[in-house]
């Protein structure tokens, strides 16, 4: 019974992941935050019960219970920062350039007060960059024992969307700006730090062991 209960379990994970790329990659389907995050949770959901439907769980299958997540996390999240069209993603719409520090952020929030935007409007642009990688700050130390040292994290994380910021900027699929930089990198580090505080620290360690040193 169990066999057959992960065996119907792994056939709805392939029909809801073969649904989710369908309406993401459809030309002219704009898909909303809401739906997005109800795929992400019917994934994990699904994904848990393929996984842990049987009791123990070793490090080497609570590893690639996170890969398989980490993966699916950035497939997503490359959609959602290159192609997305909901998101205003699209060769030749994007392309500007700010290199002053909280301009962007100023410039959001002084419009919001002038009534120039919507709240939702600040929210998705403010808020969505600092939780589009703030997963970063939970897979990275999970899955890689040396990005559980903060010299280690906050560079990759820095490098990493620095280069997503370039490759908007010369693909003219988004702009390039140094607050969307400090917004992502700050997403990232809060839920890092929270990693690093007892008992989820330890629940990191379980899933890859730090190796010995020699």
């Amino acid at each position: 019974m169990k066999t057959l209960s992960r065996l119907l379990c792994f056939a709805a994970l392939l029909a809801l992941l073969a649904v989710n790329v369908y309406i993401e990659l459809k030309p002219g389907l704009m898909v909303g935050i809401v739906v997005k995050l109800g795929f992400a949770c019917a994934f994990t959901a699904l994904w848990s019960l393929v996984c842990y439907s049987c009791p123990g769980g070793s490090p080497a299958r609570r590893r690639g219970y996170f890969l398989a997540l980490f993966g699916y996390y950035i497939w997503m999240l490359l959609n959602l920062l290159f192609f997305d069209a909901a998101f205003g993603r699209g060769v030749g719409v994007g392309g500007g350039l700010n290199t002053t520090p909280l301009l962007t952020i100023r410039n959001y929030l002084r419009a919001y007060e002038l009534g120039n935007i919507s709240l939702k409007w600040v929210l998705v642009n403010l808020a969505g960059n600092l939780a589009a990688f703030a997963p970063m700050g939970c897979f990275l130390p999970v899955l890689y024992p040396k990005q559980r040292n903060f010299f280690v994290f906050v560079p990759t994380v820095a490098g990493m969307v620095a280069v997503v910021e370039i490759l908007q900027y010369l693909t003219r699929t988004g702009s390039c700006d140094i607050d969307d930089l400090i917004l992502n990198v700050a997403g990232a580090f809060v839920v890092w730090l929270v990693s690093q505080i007892p008992p989820f620290r330890g629940w990191v360690r379980k899933v890859t062991p730090q190796r010995p040193k020699r």
